[in-house]
């Protein structure tokens, strides 16, 4: 979770549903936090229940939906095959599709990159992520 949402694992659950709330009207929400939600992380878990429910708008990229389900579908994760079909629909469902206006080459993973990328068009108010080197970054463009 990036700085502020690093606050919500000890967070309750009626403390980080007002949270999103709160302060998450448009996020974007990095491919770890999915998987982490449907391996057993609480606080992903909540966030993807809040996102089924539209408590917050999820902005993604074409990009973003390759890797998160390419990331799902992988065999060492056990999910099963409903459980990743029934999550990329509500991401699709759910999210608001960009196109990225520009390149953005600052992460030293790639894949980083494709996060990133989707704030040159909609202004969003978090990236929701556990990636280390996203979260070295702090801020990106004044997003937490």
């Amino acid at each position: 979770m990036l700085k502020r949402t690093r606050l919500l694992r000890k967070k309750s659950s009626a403390s980080v549903k007002k949270f999103v709330r709160n302060f998450m009207k448009s996020v974007i929400v990095d491919t770890n936090v999915f998987v982490s939600a449907l391996i057993g992380s609480k606080v992903c878990k909540q966030i993807y229940e809040l996102l089924k429910l539209d408590n917050f708008e999820l902005v993604v990229s074409n990009d973003l939906l390759t890797e998160i389900s390419t990331v799902l579908t992988r065999v060492k994760l056990e999910l099963s095959k409903d459980e990743v079909e029934e999550t990329i629909w509500h991401i699709r469902q759910k999210g608001r599709k960009v196109i990225p206006a520009e390149k953005i080459l600052l992460s030293r993973d790639p894949k980083d990159n494709i996060v990133l990328e989707c704030t040159t068009v909609v202004k969003v108010d978090f990236i929701v992520t556990g990636d280390k080197d996203l979260l070295s970054l702090k801020k990106f463009r004044n997003i937490p």
